[in-house]
């Protein structure tokens, strides 16, 4: 009974450590108190992003529904990088790109605005964020955007806001700056500019703003592998008590119905980001959701609101409790962003850790979604069996033991419910002592003045009552 428990035990044991070693998790939502935090100063998120998608709430990177509003919003933030004194390679800093549209069923125009600080050094950061929307597309009948405020007006003001802050940092790399367009189509505008890109070996990094701010909290994913830039940028948040929360690690969309993280790999990295680091290059990407232990939501108890006509300014600054409070919690939320950057930019063993460490830890296969789901299930598979084989190889080993009652008519196996060893019929008046003990106690064969003197039924021999009565009960010594 007992060995059946530890066995058991050390099954559920396997289980629960084989889903949380591959799953992992993490409870800790970091500092969420704005007036403790150590922010970079001299920022505006609020009014940039409130600036921004009210100019330009319809981004969509189409021609086919009407004007190309994509480029009037590219021009724009070409203006916001010329004006803060950086440079490009391209006519008013947009790089256009041919790109065939699976809604439109048309080739379109896309726009990427690139800007650039240079340094003497090759070494590159690469920061962007998309600024497109889906404000005009209608799918199965549903209007699918508002002015994209969420998605990702967040991202171009967190990407502006800190243009303007490392403006006047001399910094020992170059940092490329880039707003990418068609992103909502199928991440056109990173491809363009990856496939455009010489030496993509010069590139340490790559950071991208993607709904990294409204929701509950502001997370930063780098892989599924634990990577030493990834440590290395918690480790920045965690010393200015920035206002960003662990992003659980190891998850696969093969645990869905486990744990619920189907799409912790899909919605940490569903960017521009994932381009890059298909790659294999570093990358940093900061989102803002709720990651809960059975769900993805934006925010806990809202209806999500990307993708819908409710992501919108007005209705954002209404669901997050009034004009005030929105500006706190999107200033704080950027914010975070912005100066885990800067901070990092800043710090002397930036470019070393950097150029050390390796997308996905150098496991390049675990930038697939797919592959990764084959090794989890492989591993699972794999646990499965072992159990089994451990089950039945401890189980052969377990044999019952048998459990025997003596009566007066032999002895009783209780296990297998047979009567063993019948005791042989006696006649004699006497007490029974004799049919539990042996014929040596049996007082009906002994004589009283010769203690233990007992007949042979076998041989009818009978024993001389002067021998030591040891030889009879333990054998001849």
């Amino acid at each position: 009974m007992r060995k059946k428990l530890v066995l058991s035990i050390i099954c559920v044991l396997c289980v629960v450590f084989s889903i949380f070693t591959l799953s992992g998790c993490s409870t800790n939502k970091g500092n969420q108190d704005a007036s403790v935090a150590n922010f970079v100063g001299g920022t505006s998120p609020f009014e940039t992003l409130e600036t921004f998608v009210t100019k330009f709430p319809d981004r969509t990177a189409t021609q086919s529904y009407g004007l190309d509003r994509s480029k009037d919003a590219a021009l724009w933030i070409s203006e916001q990088f010329s004006s803060l004194g950086y440079t490009s390679f391209y006519e008013n800093g947009l790089d256009t790109f041919m790109y065939d549209n699976g809604v439109t069923k048309r080739t379109e125009l896309g726009y990427n605005v690139v800007y650039k600080k240079e340094s003497p050094s090759d070494k590159v950061v690469v920061i962007g964020a998309h600024y497109d929307n889906v404000a005009d597309v209608t799918i199965d009948g549903v209007l699918l955007g508002g002015d994209g405020t969420y998605n990702n007006g967040v991202g171009v003001a967190t990407l502006l806001e800190v243009a303007k802050v490392l403006k006047d940092k001399d910094l020992p790399f170059d940092v490329e700056f880039v707003a990418f367009g068609a992103e909502e189509f199928g991440w056109y505008g990173s491809q363009r500019f990856l496939s455009n890109y010489s030496n993509k070996n010069n590139i340490m990094l790559m950071v991208n703003f993607d709904r990294n701010a409204i929701g509950d909290y502001v997370y930063m994913y780098s892989s599924e592998a634990k990577t030493k830039h990834n440590k290395y940028f918690y480790d920045i948040a965690r010393q200015n008590n920035l206002c960003i929360a662990d992003m659980p690690s190891y998850l696969s969309p093969a645990f869905g119905a486990l744990v619920g993280n189907a799409i912790h790999i899909n919605e940490a990295n569903y960017a521009d980001s994932q381009i890059f680091l298909a790659e294999g290059i570093n990358i940093v990407n900061f989102l803002s959701m709720n990651f809960k232990a059975n769900e993805v939501v934006e925010s806990d108890g809202k209806s999500n609101i990307a993708y819908t006509s409710d992501d919108s300014f007005n209705i954002v600054v209404e669901r997050l409790g009034g004009r005030e409070q929105a500006k706190q919690t999107i200033d704080k939320q950027i914010n975070s962003a912005i100066s885990a950057v800067v901070y990092a930019f800043e710090s002397e063993d930036f470019v070393n850790v950097m150029s050390v460490s390796k997308a996905n830890n150098g496991l390049d296969v675990f930038a697939d979604s797919k592959i990764i789901s084959y090794i989890s299930y492989g591993l699972i598979g794999g646990s499965i069996l072992a159990l089994v084989i451990i089950y039945f190889v401890l189980k052969k080993r377990v044999k019952p033991h048998d459990v025997y009652i003596n009566t007066i008519y032999g002895r009783f196996n209780t296990t297998t419910g047979e009567m063993e060893q019948k005791a042989t019929p006696n006649n004699n008046t006497g007490d029974n002592v004799g049919n539990v003990f042996g014929e040596e106690f049996n007082r009906n064969t002994s004589n009283d003045n010769n203690f233990g003197e007992s007949s042979n039924a076998n041989n009818g021999n009978v024993s001389s009552g002067n021998s030591d009565k040891t030889t009879d009960i333990f054998g001849d010594f």
